[in-house]
């Protein structure tokens, strides 16, 4: 497997380079690492990239952005807003044609970056506010997105009990906010918001692709981009006890209910425990051959799905299912059976390999896939572990069963949450 990995020109660096002639496409992302705080904040957070993106001074509108970047041989920009751990992640990417494929010389990279720096730094905005009717209809746009949550019972489901289960915590915090805080925002409150947090949030720059060595030049002597701290983690508290098990339950008007299981690992992705975790998880719930997979769904019928998921910086593992309420009890029955089993060595050699083949063959899909790559490297590099693919490949490899085991054993459910039918 060719080593792909992201290098820094210098020492402790901001900017981080994978040099790779792999894709058609060159990537440049920006990433900002803001720490869950409040869910006023939260939903701050979430509303200025978004009105960011629909216009700069001198492109002042969507439309003459549109232009802009098909006048860039069909560039691609977008954002995103992640939660890593007890974290926001402001993320801003920017695709374009490696230049090598043009047939016209062109500065394309030089151009991307200069609209990209464009839309961070220099957005339309009047009187120390933003575009009056863009900051009203982002408003209302980031409502609609809070309030659409419900309507993926799944996914509402467990918002809910990771709500519930570290409501003492800032990883209870919604990463969109809520509906209320986000009424409380002002224009010119969320412009001084968006212009200190600009300038002083950590950051990381990530360029993939096969970059001119001009281009490449510029941005290293680019101060005012660079300027900053890297992104890492300092702000998630990984919580980790033994204690009595919170039940919840809320009714609602569906015809399946959700069963939302979350536990307490105690290992985050800096931990040399991580990749034995990442196995425990697929042997659990997190493949096809999986214990409740195998279990609760195909051999007892008593659940529509189930799988279960790992939040690798918080150390939490979370196991979803869609059930009918009279099955409740001996599904999570069930559940402290199957974790119980693997904390006995309950699986087999050929269990062990399989899991192993799904998790490699999971991360081999992101060396197809620039984005892929720039999103394993920004997790690992937020856990103050950054490594490549075939770095990660390696450990999950040299894992053993007694490693699993002992990850099993320490295994704690904290919360149990139910969203059933109204009666």
């Amino acid at each position: 497997m060719n080593e792909l990995k992201f290098k820094n020109k210098e020492k402790n660096s901001n900017l981080h380079y994978l040099k790779t002639d792999k894709f058609k496409t060159n990537l440049i992302q920006i990433n900002y690492l803001l720490p869950l705080e409040t869910i006023k904040e939260a939903a701050m957070n979430a509303l200025f990239p978004a009105i960011l993106r629909r216009g700069t001074n001198n492109y002042p509108s969507q439309r003459e952005l549109r232009t802009k970047l098909e006048d860039l041989f069909g560039s691609k920009l977008s954002f995103n807003i992640l939660k890593r751990g007890e974290n926001q992640i402001i993320r801003f990417s920017l695709e374009m044609v490696n230049e090598k494929f043009l047939v016209e010389q062109a500065s394309l990279s030089q151009e991307a970056l200069e609209l990209l720096k464009a839309i961070l730094f220099n957005p339309l905005s009047e009187k120390n506010k933003f575009k009056a009717r863009y900051f009203l209809q982002e408003k209302e746009n980031l409502k609609n997105n809070i309030e659409a949550l419900i309507n993926d019972k799944g996914s509402y489901a467990l918002e809910q009990c990771i709500k519930k289960m570290c409501k003492k915590e800032k990883y209870g915090i919604y990463k969109l906010g809520d509906v209320d805080s986000l009424a409380e925002i002002d224009n010119r409150e969320l412009f001084e918001h968006y212009q200190k947090l600009i300038t002083t949030a950590p950051k990381s720059i990530f360029l993939l692709g096969d970059f001119k060595e001009s281009f490449l030049e510029k941005i290293y002597a680019d101060n005012s981009l660079l300027a900053g701290e890297d992104i890492y983690d300092q702000n998630t508290e990984l919580i980790y006890a033994k204690k009595d098990i919170d039940y919840y339950e809320e009714e609602l008007a569906i015809n399946q209910a959700k069963l939302t299981i979350g536990c307490r690992s105690g290992i985050n992705r800096a931990m040399s425990e991580y990749y034995a975790l990442l196995i425990f998880n697929s042997l659990l719930g997190g493949s096809t051959h999986s214990k409740l997979f195998q279990e609760v769904r195909e051999k007892r019928s008593l659940a529509y799905y189930v799988n279960s998921s790992i939040e690798s910086t918080k150390g939490l593992l979370f196991i979803n299912s869609g059930i009918n309420v009279e099955n409740k009890e001996q599904v999570i029955e069930l559940v402290k059976e199957q974790i119980k089993a693997l904390a006995a060595g309950d699986f087999s050699s050929e269990e062990l390999l399989r899991s192993k083949k799904s998790i490699i063959n999971s991360l081999r899909q992101n060396l197809d896939s620039n984005s892929g790559l720039a999103a394993h490297y920004l997790l690992s590099l937020i856990n103050q572990k950054a490594e490549s693919i075939a770095e990660t490949i390696a450990s999950v490899n040299n894992v053993d069963r007694e490693e699993i085991i002992k990850v099993a054993r320490n295994i704690e459910i904290d919360s149990v949450y139910l969203l059933k039918s109204e009666v």
